[in-house]
């Protein structure tokens, strides 16, 4: 390595006046000299421009510093979040704020990324699943139309995989999930880990879109009637493992007649498989986030939208520290 590096530098000139007269070892030790400089000073300046999630993590979570990959299995909840080949930097941000494998393993929470195809995008998304292990590259393109096949192709996968954990949560990659809050409410919800619910933000008596121009029309002679059946938003919805076998079990005989996935799936297949909904719809909240309901958790669910990777990161922030001053103050009683 060090004859190579003397090659790479060959050209360099040596800054000092009498380069020309160094001894041979000299001039080799001077060349190891700036190797190593320039190595460690990488390295030190990868370490300060990528936020590390230890950072960011309270200091209540054993072993926090030590980054590890996500698994698809849990023993409580699998989180599928639907994301854009393009957006590596996003789920980046997921990794290092709620989605950082020490506080999912710590509360029994895996999460896992779900991409379609981009071209344009393959190499860095190769790199990030091999590098991460936490990709599931579906193969179809990943464009909206696609939405409902890509969703179920991801479920599917997911159920190949674990199929037995308890509860699944689908969500998007602007979304901000508490997952704390989220723990409990799942740990409420064990009992009913056989009903055939979903549980989300119920969206009822939503009417159909006839608009020629709009991306959510739907003919009369597709779809006879004018209202939706209940459906739950697509930020995010719960489910197990009965209603994932449910709807995968319709999920190749009924085609989508909207690319809405959270009509064709919560909506339509449900419907069709006997599946109920739940309302938890004050469990949510969009465009206008209040940092402090989330950090209590009344808020599970924060949709953030275009701006959501620096919103994460303050999020996150303050309900760590909210975490970190609620375990001091119990810590001195």
């Amino acid at each position: 390595m060090l004859v190579y590096f003397e090659f790479f530098l060959a050209p360099l000139p040596l800054p000092v006046s009498n380069s020309e007269h160094l001894m041979p070892h000299q001039r080799k030790l001077f060349t190891y000299l700036i190797v190593c400089a320039f190595l460690f000073g990488g390295i030190y300046v990868i370490r300060f421009r990528l936020k590390t999630a230890s950072q960011l993590l309270p200091d209540f979570l054993p072993n926090a510093a030590r980054y590890r990959h996500s698994r698809v299995c849990a023993p409580l909840a699998t989180i599928l979040v639907n994301s854009a080949p393009r957006n590596v930097h996003r789920r980046q941000v997921i990794r290092e704020t709620w989605g950082h494998p020490a506080v999912t393993k710590l509360l029994g929470v895996s999460v896992a990324f779900g991409i379609g195809t981009d071209p344009s995008y393959q190499r860095p998304v190769d790199w990030e699943a091999e590098t991460m292990g936490d990709v599931y590259q579906l193969a179809l393109q990943d464009e909206y139309r696609a939405l409902p096949w890509k969703i179920l192709d991801l479920l599917k996968v997911a159920s190949d995989a674990c199929g037995q954990v308890p509860f699944v949560v689908k969500t998007d990659d602007d979304v901000f999930i508490n997952v704390y809050a989220l723990r409990d409410l799942l740990e409420d919800l064990r009992d009913r880990s056989e009903e055939k619910n979903f549980w989300c933000l119920v969206w009822e008596g939503m009417p159909v879109i006839r608009t020629n121009h709009s991306k959510w029309y739907l003919s009369k002679e597709k779809y006879g009637e004018d209202l939706y059946p209940h459906y739950c938003s697509g930020s995010a919805y719960i489910f197990n493992s009965v209603v994932l076998e449910a709807i995968l079990g319709l999920s190749n005989r009924t085609l989508p007649l909207v690319s809405a996935e959270d009509v064709h799936v919560t909506g339509m297949l449900a419907r069709e498989a006997g599946i109920g909904h739940v309302q938890i719809g004050n469990r949510y909240a969009f465009a206008s986030t209040d940092e402090e309901k989330i950090a209590s958790g009344q808020t599970i669910f924060a949709h953030l939208g275009p701006d959501a990777d620096i919103r994460m990161e303050q999020i996150w922030n303050y309900l760590v520290s909210k975490k970190k001053k609620t375990n001091r103050s119990t810590d001195g009683l």
